[in-house]
């Protein structure tokens, strides 16, 4: 009787299932149903605005007195009103094409690649020579305002998300690396670094570049001093360098009530 053989098997099985059930036993969700998965991180060539963007002017009302001369062809070099206020020069500049003092416009990064360090995770060495006072790269990412940066910092709390790179940049400005930026975000901390970071005006816009503050050799890794304000835990400093300071950042002198922005945030002057 195939029907009756069929159900005598059933029967068996769900005994089975049964006893089973009454016997305890260890057992685990694999990882994937238990962590959350990194985001991929989006290589861009440009900041992405996010939640505003200042209306670009002609000009940022800043000229040089720069005049180009057969025994000079190169102008608006270190002297330049312009960069010494640290701004590119304008469109209307008297210079033209032989203006110097335009690394942002130019978007001529040094060569660079991504290497893995042994103690700091990712981190970018040198390509090529590179000489003190250079154009390095521009620091870019997603350009938020402090309430979506304080959301995202909610969320990434939420998610377990350990290392973000957000930099403020001016008032209710902040430059998030965190997963869309280009090489800049992988350039290590140091407390004896070989770049710095400096906010140029572009075109009546702030923007954020990295410069060699001595010379770099090839193979060297590239690093800037984070000079963040740490809120909650301290980080351990890593870099090796001569009078390190042991620590990544600086506690703040009175306690936060809430998140902010400048969390773990690189502070520039």
């Amino acid at each position: 009787m195939p029907t009756m053989e069929k159900n005598s098997e059933q029967t068996e099985i769900q005994s089975a299932f049964d006893e089973l059930a009454k016997q305890p036993a260890d057992f685990e969700l694999p990882d994937s149903f238990t962590k959350t998965k990194p985001m991929e991180y989006k290589f861009i060539k440009r900041n992405i605005y996010i939640s505003k963007k200042l209306k670009r002017r002609i000009d940022d009302g800043i000229f040089c007195s720069c005049t180009p001369s057969p025994e000079s062809p190169n102008v608006c070099g270190i002297d330049c009103h312009c960069g010494v206020l640290l701004a590119c020069c304008s469109s209307a500049c008297k210079c033209g094409s032989s203006c110097l003092n335009k690394p942002f416009q130019r978007r001529r990064m040094k060569k660079m690649k991504l290497v893995q360090t042994e103690k700091c995770g990712s981190g970018i060495v040198a390509a090529e020579d590179i000489k003190r006072g250079e154009f390095v790269i521009e620091y870019v990412g997603e350009v938020i305002d402090d309430e979506t940066c304080e959301e995202r910092l909610w969320k990434m709390k939420h998610r377990g998300d350990s290392n973000f790179y957000l930099c403020e940049v001016e008032r209710d400005t902040v430059i998030d690396a965190t997963y869309k930026g280009n090489k800049s975000r992988f350039i290590n901390h140091s407390c004896c670094p070989n770049t710095d970071m400096q906010k140029w005006i572009v075109g009546g816009e702030t923007r954020v570049g990295i410069f060699a503050s001595k010379d770099i050799r090839k193979g060297e890794e590239l690093t800037y001093d984070y000079r963040f304000v740490q809120y909650g835990p301290d980080q351990e400093c890593h870099c090796g360098a001569v009078g390190c300071r042991r620590k990544l950042g600086v506690q703040p002198t009175k306690p936060k009530m809430s998140v902010k922005c400048q969390v773990a945030s690189s502070s520039l002057t």
